[in-house]
């Protein structure tokens, strides 16, 4: 492990990354961590102040202390100084960047000095040191930073942050200046973008904790490899920040062996959910942070993006590879996106899942499924309202249907007589907990001969794996064949699952009538058996975007005053729509004069502001 300096520059806390980038010839002071400015020749021959202010309104790293010393950077067909210089064209003192012929041999590895972005640096004694401003982790959003051991992308992998907010009580999280990198382009689309991931992606150089002591106990060792999803955000020029938390493996609720993550929403106190809670947190109360990246099943990155409003989205099945990932369910699983905006997350789908084409045509067909509609008047209210904004952007009405009806019209013949709910009551769960079940085996069985014992886990998982644990092979298969029929039949009677065709539908995805705080005990764990708005996507493999329009109100126990919390609406597409959805519902709320983005903190949306 490589020795990290901090330093705090007026109140806020830095880190110089390991990797030397250059030299100076002489010395200011040889002890000292010296903030300092890069600039090119021509930059300090002309605004200096215009500048530095430029730097100070579009990056949050650099701030004025950084300009009080000037590093010249001799542009391409200038020769290197060899002497420091007090140069007369400004009042700060202006150091002149040098390296050797020796030391470019050396460090093959690192940038030229002639391709260093102008932007905020450290000087340690005469050498010269990317600056990484750190954040406060006070969600404990996070279960740690990362920062890449190379920073010019070479597969060198990571290392966890063990640093430590000044007062000790937060850990902290690094993140480049954005002046270091170039603006996004056809081969870098994701150019400086911070992203976080998910625990349950391996990261190389650094661990997978999955939230279980127990498997730390049996996996101690520092990931080999980066999954190759996020390897290709790196080679598009993302910027990996950290690993969010996770629940238990990816499933739990009881938040046991880990702190669970703060919800900044309302009275922040609200229950920040399972799964990927972590990720929910870290884009909707940082606003220094742009993504996150969670794994989906049946209670992943959509509902986290409900409980916390911010936009997200499950792609189309097949788009995202999760090698190296730790799955809950080979069948259902996928890699969800979240975003405070509409416009950052159509930018990231492109980018990541090489999803660009734009021939997919807005829908000629809105469908609207009364089997979810809620029996609470204020949250259907604010549905039928996202709703209306969608048929007044296409010029279209909502086609209103029941699938049971449809189901009770046109039966498939397997079904025997059975009705929707009857048919499909146990297929779905049952079988995401026979592959949950299936998927630890090798833990399960590695743990007890490593230390004579069971592993600790947590009710919602342990529920979960007793469930797959009593599924025969013979029940896996009936529910398997259970729920090809229903997709089947969805496709022929309800919506059209095919790439290109023309029909959306709107499932509810807002917030719950009961208020669930922190400090509530854990529900106990329970069967989600039936089709429900989170299970159709997972089942059909087909994309479903989560949006936020609009907030509710309750009075909070915890700040005895009226607070609001987000309320989102939904759209599941055909497959390969992914873009085209996102589209939609940026164009309908702009059309609409709604908002298309969130804010961080405890109010997603302005009070007042799009469909209250």
């Amino acid at each position: 492990m490589k020795n990290l300096f901090t330093v705090v520059i007026a109140g806020s806390q830095y880190l110089l990354h390991p990797q030397k980038l250059g030299t100076i010839e002489q010395t200011i002071n040889p002890d000292a961590l010296i903030p300092v400015t890069l600039l090119t020749t021509s930059e300090i021959n002309s605004d200096v102040d215009g500048i530095l202010d430029l730097f100070a309104a579009v990056d949050d790293v650099f701030q004025s202390d950084f300009g009080g010393i000037l590093v010249e950077k001799p542009e391409k067909d200038n020769t290197i100084g060899l002497v420091q210089n007090i140069v007369p064209r400004s009042s700060r003192t202006v150091v002149r960047l040098q390296r050797s012929e020796v030391e470019d041999r050396a460090e093959g590895d690192a940038p030229g000095f002639r391709d260093l972005p102008s932007g905020p640096y450290f000087l340690h004694g005469p050498n010269l040191y990317q600056a990484w401003r750190l954040y406060d982790d006070v969600l404990d959003a996070f279960t740690f930073g990362v920062i890449p051991n190379s920073i010019n992308g070479t597969d060198d992998g990571y290392e966890a942050l063990s640093s430590l907010s000044d007062n000790g009580s937060f850990k902290s999280i690094a993140v480049p200046s954005r002046l270091y990198h170039a603006a996004p382009s056809i081969r870098k689309p994701l150019s400086g973008v911070r992203i976080s991931i998910t625990d349950v992606a391996s990261l190389k150089g650094v661990r997978t904790t999955m939230s279980s002591r127990a498997w730390t106990e049996l996996h101690d060792t520092e990931a080999t490899e980066t999954a190759k999803f996020i390897e290709s955000l790196i080679d598009r020029g993302a910027i990996i920040v950290g690993k969010t938390k996770s629940s238990q493996f990816d499933s739990g609720r009881e938040w046991i062996d880990v702190e669970a993550p703060w919800n900044p929403r309302g009275d922040g106190y609200q229950d920040p959910g399972g799964s990927a809670a972590g990720a929910g947190a870290s884009v909707s109360g940082y606003d220094w942070m742009e993504y996150a990246i969670a794994q989906d099943g049946f209670d992943g990155i959509r509902e986290q993006a409900r409980v916390h409003g911010v936009y997200s989205i499950r792609p189309s099945a097949g788009a995202i590879l999760l090698d190296g990932w730790q799955v809950d369910s080979q069948n259902y699983a996928a890699a969800g996106f979240s975003s405070r905006s509409l416009k950052d997350l159509l930018k990231v789908v492109q980018a990541a899942s090489n999803m660009t084409d734009d021939s997919v045509a807005f829908p000629r067909r809105i469908i609207y499924p009364s089997d979810f509609a809620s029996v609470f008047e204020g949250n259907q209210a604010l549905t039928d309202k996202f709703v209306a904004t969608l048929e007044h952007f296409l010029g279209i009405q909502a086609d209103k249907v029941s699938l049971s009806e449809i189901w009770d019209s046109k039966p498939p013949s397997e079904a025997d007589g059975q009705s929707l709910e009857e048919y499909m009551r146990q297929a779905p769960f049952s079988s995401f907990c026979a592959d949950f079940y299936h998927q630890y085996e090798d833990f399960r069985r590695s743990y007890k001969e490593k230390l004579g014992r069971a592993p600790y886990v947590e009710a919602t998982p342990r529920f979960r794996w007793g469930v797959g644990e009593n599924e025969s092979a013979d029940d896996d298969r009936r529910h398997r064949e259970r729920i090809e029929v229903f997709k089947t039949w969805f496709a022929e009677n309800a919506m059209s699952t095919l790439r290109g065709s023309d029909s959306i539908m709107i499932l509810p995805f807002g917030s719950h009538h009961t208020v669930h705080y922190r400090d509530d005990l854990p529900q106990t764990p329970s069967r989600i058996d039936g089709i429900g708005p989170g299970t159709l996507a997972p089942l059909l493999g087909l994309p479903h975007l989560i949006v936020p329009f609009a907030q509710t109100t309750y009075h909070s126990r915890v700040t005895d005053r009226t607070e609001s919390r987000p309320f989102s609406g939904s759209i599941m597409g055909p497959a390969g729509s992914d873009v085209m959805l996102i589209q939609l519902v940026k164009a309908a709320f702009e059309h609409a004069e709604w908002r298309s983005q969130v804010d961080a903190g405890r109010l997603a949306f302005p009070e007042g502001s799009n469909a209250e």
